[in-house]
C-alpha cells in the first residue's frame, strides 16, 4: 500500500522549524513494511491543505497528516480533513476530562479553542493522546470496488507524534492492512567502510534478493542494512532474517558494530568497555570535547569512562600533565604522551588521545593538515595513528576526527 505524509505548519515552510517528523513516520512504517511513497508539506491554509489531500488522495492508500491539532486559531487540519472525507467532528469524552483536569491542575479556566484538542471523527477513532492534549484520530474512507482509504492524524509536536506513531498508529494499521502473515525488520550496522564498497561486496545477494529484501542506509563512516522478511508468524520472519544476516556477517564480520535502529559507534565502544572490563580516560585537543561528548550520552558510560580534558594547545596540556617543552616535539609523539598521561592521571586501563595540526588556506574558511590518535593501554605499546586531513571546514575536519577516533578506540579495544 502507498502511503503518503502531509506536514502541515507555516513555521515549516517558513525554516523556523524543522520538519522531523515526516522522515520518523517513513522510518516506523518502513519496520512494519509499509513504504511512503510521496511527501507534501503545507501551511495553516484551509485551501493549501485540501489542495494537499486532493493530491494525496489521488494516489495513495494511506494518508497521514501531522500538526495543525493544537489550541490556536490556525490549528485547522481537523476541521479541513473532516470536511474532505465527508464526516462530522464530535469531543471524545476521555480526551476531554484530560484536558479539564490539566487546566483545573494549572488553576485556569479551558479556552474555547481548548475544547478542539478532544475532537475526533465521529464515523472514526480516536488515537488517544497519554503525553499531550491534542488527541490524533483515523478515518476509513470507503472506495468502490477496492480497499478503503485510510486518514490518520498526528499531532506535530515531535514526542507526541512518536508516542501515538508506536502506540496507536503502528497496531491500528497492522491490524487494518496487514493481514497477510507477519512483517520483521532487522537493522545491521557497519562502521568504517564506505556504501560503495559494501554494495559491491553484497551485489550478488542484493540482485537476487526476494524476501528478505535488503536496503542500505549510509551515514558518515556507518553503513546500516535493513532486511525484512514476510512469513507466517514473528518467528519465521525472525529466522529469516537472521540467516540472510549470517551471510552478510561472514562477509564485513570485522566492520559490524551491532544490530539496532539506533545502534552507533559510540555504543559500540561502550558495551565493548563493559564487555572487557576496562575503563576509559580522553584527552582532546582539536574536537575540543567532541569524543566524550559523543560517549557520555551512551546510557552505562559512567561505569566505564572516568574522566578527561580538553585541552586546545600545548602550553594548558603542559600545566595539566606537568609536561615540558611540547611545542619543540613532533605532534605525533605529544599525543602519544597525554594518552600515556591522561590514563596515570585518570587511573583507567586505557587512555585516549586526539590532536592535530592544521593550517588555513588561502581564502581563510578552510583548513588543511594531519589529525593524530593515540591509544594508550595497559600491558601494550601505545598506539597512534595519522589522519590525513582534505582542504575542509573546520567543523567537519573536527567531525571526522572525532569518529576516526572512535573507530581507531574500537579497535584497540578488541584486541586481545
Amino acid at each position: 500500500m502507498k502511503t503518503e505524509i502531509i506536514s502541515v505548519g507555516t513555521e515549516l515552510l517558513m525554516g523556523f522549524v524543522v520538519d522531523t517528523n515526516s522522515s520518523k513516520i517513513a522510518q516506523e512504517l518502513l519496520g512494519i513494511g509499509i513504504g511512503t511513497y510521496h511527501l507534501q508539506t503545507v501551511g495553516d491554509n484551509p485551501e493549501r491543505i485540501r489542495d494537499a489531500l486532493e493530491l494525496a488522495s489521488s494516489r495513495s492508500d494511506i494518508i497521514i497528516l501531522s500538526g495543525g491539532l493544537g489550541p490556536t486559531q490556525d490549528d485547522i487540519t481537523k476541521e479541513v480533513v473532516a470536511e474532505f472525507v465527508g464526516d462530522e467532528l464530535v469531543e471524545d469524552e476521555v480526551q476531554l476530562e484530560r484536558i479539564l483536569t490539566e487546566f483545573k491542575n494549572r488553576g485556569e479556566k479551558p479556552t474555547s479553542k481548548a475544547y478542539s484538542e478532544s475532537l475526533t471523527f465521529k464515523n472514526g477513532n480516536t488515537l488517544l493522546n497519554d503525553v499531550g492534549l491534542a488527541c490524533g484520530a483515523t478515518f476509513e474512507l470507503e472506495r468502490e470496488g477496492t480497499t478503503p482509504q485510510y486518514f490518520i492524524l498526528l499531532p506535530g509536536v515531535p514526542y507526541e507524534m512518536e508516542y501515538m506513531l508506536k502506540n496507536g498508529v503502528k497496531p491500528y494499521l497492522l491490524e487494518k492492512v496487514q493481514q497477510n502473515g507477519v512483517i520483521d525488520s532487522m537493522y545491521l550496522n557497519f562502521y568504517a567502510i564506505g556504501e560503495s564498497k559494501v554494495a559491491s561486496i553484497l551485489d550478488d545477494r542484493i540482485l537476487s534478493q526476494t524476501n528478505p529484501t535488503i536496503a542500505m542506509y549510509a551515514k558518515p563512516r556507518h553503513v546500516m542494512i535493513r532486511l525484512t522478511a514476510n512469513a507466517a508468524d514473528l518467528q519465521a520472519a525472525q529466522q529469516m532474517n537472521q540467516q540472510v544476516a549470517d551471510e552478510i556477517l561472514a562477509k564485513l564480520s570485522s566492520n559490524f558494530i551491532g544490530y539496532g535502529e539506533n545502534q552507533t559507534i559510540e555504543s559500540r565502544v561502550v558495551e565493548l568497555l563493559h564487555q572487557e572490563t576496562l575503563t576509559l580516560s580522553v584527552v582532546e585537543g582539536f574536537t575540543g570535547g567532541l569524543v566524550m561528548d559523543s560517549l557520555t550520552g551512551i546510557a552505562g558510560v559512567s561505569s566505564v569512562f572516568e574522566g578527561g580534558i580538553v585541552s586546545r594547545d600545548h602550553k594548558t596540556s603542559e600545566k595539566q600533565f606537568d609536561l615540558t617543552d611540547l611545542e619543540s616535539e613532533s605532534e605525533e609523539n605529544v599525543v602519544k604522551k597525554l594518552a600515556e598521561q591522561c590514563a596515570e592521571k585518570f587511573q583507567t586501563d586505557v587512555g585516549l588521545g586526539v590532536s592535530a595540526r592544521t593550517e588555513l588556506d588561502l581564502s581563510g574558511q578552510r583548513l588543511s593538515g594531519t589529525g593524530y590518535i593515540a591509544i594508550a593501554r595497559k600491558g601494550k605499546a601505545t598506539k597512534v595513528k595519522n589522519i590525513p586531513f582534505q582542504t575542509l571546514p573546520e567543523y567537519v575536519l573536527r567531525g571526522i576526527l572525532k569518529n576516526e577516533a572512535l573507530a581507531y578506540l574500537k579497535e584497540a579495544v578488541e584486541e586481545r
